[in-house]
């Protein structure tokens, strides 16, 4: 039967695997999620890029079938702080693949990514706010096909109001994606410079949305009214 003293030194001995066991997973996490990110934020660009193909493909075919009509008076600061972040964010996915492939991304940013495991659920957190934002980006385009127009192309005289999908949860997916996806990235990644562009986004968006609407309430008049009530701006109507 073993002393106080010995059995007091068995716990310890105990409680020293088990952290040491702790510290060894800890010290992992952040090597097993760098690993997870070049598949995490690629797997979703296969389908992106099959949607923007055949959505830029009908857009050109529609191009000289029919004439815009209407577009809408952005207001040009806001307007350009949205664009701007969201080149960032094209920039920052493609950019953040290529070096992850490249086996370059710690060596730039390592001093930065990938090294506590207390980030590992802002990581995890990023990623999941990451797939939400690449989601809805993919069903916007597929919801709203050849309707969905670039900001300055105005709309068309054949044009349909689309309500369905991500439309029919809030009237400007698109623009929430953007915000979703950066947000994403910059948590899952660590960049957390990329703050900014999404600061510009969430800037632009509003006035550049509601530009966009005074144009689609001209348009299609009370149809879009009752869409307006219906359905929320960025944010789902609990209601």
């Amino acid at each position: 039967m073993p002393t106080t003293a010995s059995a007091s030194r068995i716990g310890s001995i105990g409680c020293g695997t088990a952290a040491s066991a702790r510290d060894h997973l800890a010290s992992q996490a952040p090597a097993v999620v760098e690993e997870i990110a070049l598949p995490a934020i690629g797997s979703p660009l296969g389908t992106l890029v099959i949607q923007s193909v055949s959505y830029w493909s009908e857009f050109t075919k529609s191009e000289g079938r029919a004439r815009s009509t209407e577009k809408a008076a952005y207001r040009k600061p806001y307007f350009y702080a949205l664009v701007f972040g969201v080149l960032c964010m094209w920039v920052a996915w493609l950019g953040g693949m290529t070096l992850l492939a490249l086996n370059r991304f710690e060596s730039i940013f390592g001093w930065r990514a990938f090294q506590s495991h207390s980030a590992l659920w802002s990581q995890i957190s990023g990623f999941v706010v990451f797939y939400l934002g690449a989601v809805t980006y993919n069903l916007t385009l597929f919801a709203a096909g050849k309707y969905l127009r670039p900001a300055p192309s105005g709309i068309r005289e054949e044009h349909r109001l689309v309500q369905e999908g991500p439309y029919g949860v809030i009237r400007h997916p698109l623009y929430v994606s953007y915000v979703l996806i950066l947000l994403g990235l910059s948590l899952a990644l660590r960049l957390y410079w990329l703050l900014i562009p999404t600061a510009c986004i969430l800037l632009g968006i509003y006035p550049t949305a509601r530009a966009e609407e005074e144009v689609l309430v001209e348009r299609f008049g009370e149809e879009y009214t009752a869409y307006k009530r219906r359905v929320g701006m960025l944010f789902p109507k609990l209601l």
